[in-house]
């Protein structure tokens, strides 16, 4: 059960008023696994009650970065208050549980054996009124950081290739406009669209051995107007309308950045162009850039690629925009006309 301070306050009163000691450890929970569930049922074994401080979203995030947690604070926290060793859960919204302990005053502070003594910032905190640090030794040698390497190491491992033709090499796509509808800082992913022949374009790519990666300037997140969180989810919903159909997208890279921050990675620059190609292994002359913006096609010329100007609707706008599928099969041609061939399998 998710305490307030004020409860947790009285909770430990009570139980050092009956004489009972009270143990404290904090952390993020990620991922719940059974090397968390083994530590805190060793850690229950110490002491009569255990409170655990679960970190918030806010401060998972200015620890581990944007993309974690995983799980909400809400799910993290009802799974470890759900496990029998654990007494009662609070949130933490601080990084480090100084302040927690401060007002608790637990016997124990109990952390896993993968920290030592001298990484403990709180660890003088607890000895100074009289309390006793405690580290348990590593159990299961797993964490959520390893868990989540090997479901991405798992995830990019495609079934072997079959024995036809194959041109091998890298699609580099812009996304707003180009793979979904082009809607300015969109950030809910029930408005995710797909452009109308993209998964007819991406599917004679792929079947045609080249691999698929998405570079997008999203300077919506630098300005405020939605967040990274928001911003994944859309990219999740792209991805699942895609993959449907069979298509998948090997990486997407991100500048988050708006103008006035002057970065490297936002395109015309290439940045991002050249470290994808870098990422996975393809080089310049077996790379191609489709994007619905001059600022793709300028990317594409500073990283040394070549390029396709598209439009969602070519047929309004004229010029010298095509629809992805155009932009395909003129890059099937180009392949093949080039020499690009590596033979029956990438």
């Amino acid at each position: 059960m998710l305490h307030s301070v004020e409860t947790i306050k009285m909770v430990v009163d009570s139980a050092k008023a009956k004489g009972l000691k009270v143990g404290f450890t904090c952390g993020a929970f990620d991922l719940l696994h059974a090397g968390h569930v083994a530590y805190l049922s060793a850690a229950r074994q110490m002491c009569d009650v255990l409170i655990v401080a679960v970190n918030s979203d806010d401060s998972v995030r200015a620890q581990k970065g944007p993309l974690r947690p995983i799980r909400t604070q809400e799910e993290r926290c009802a799974l470890v208050g759900a496990l029998r060793c654990v007494d009662a859960v609070i949130l933490m919204s601080d990084r480090r549980p100084n302040r927690l302990i401060s007002m608790l005053r637990p016997d124990l502070y109990i952390k896993g054996g993968d920290y030592n003594h001298r990484q403990l910032n709180s660890a003088p905190l607890v000895e100074a009124y009289g309390g006793t640090v405690v580290l348990i030794p590593v159990r299961f040698d797993v964490s959520t950081s390893a868990t989540i390497k090997k479901i991405v190491e798992a995830s990019v491992h495609a079934s072997p290739a079959s024995t036809s033709k194959a041109y091998g090499g890298l699609i580099l796509l812009d996304r707003d406009g180009t793979i979904i509808r082009n809607i300015p800082y969109l950030k809910d992913r029930l408005k995710v669209e797909l452009v109308p022949g993209a998964v007819t374009a991406l599917t004679k790519l792929q079947d045609a051995g080249f691999e698929l990666a998405v570079a997008t300037n999203q300077q919506g997140i630098g300005l405020g107007y939605l967040t990274f969180d928001e911003y994944v989810a859309v990219n999740g919903e792209m991805l699942r309308k895609l993959g449907t159909s069979g298509v998948r997208i090997s990486r997407i890279y991100t500048c988050p950045h708006s103008v006035a921050d002057e970065c490297i990675c936002r395109k015309p620059q290439g940045e991002m162009l050249r470290r994808a190609m870098a990422d996975l292994g393809h080089d310049p002359g077996r790379s191609y850039m489709i994007g619905d913006a001059e600022s793709d096609i300028a990317a594409a010329a500073d990283a040394g690629i070549a390029a396709r100007l598209v439009s969602e609707s070519p047929q309004l706008e004229g010029g010298n925009r095509e629809s992805i599928e155009s932009a395909a099969d003129w890059i099937l041609l180009d392949a093949a006309k080039s020499g690009k061939e590596v033979g029956q399998c990438r």
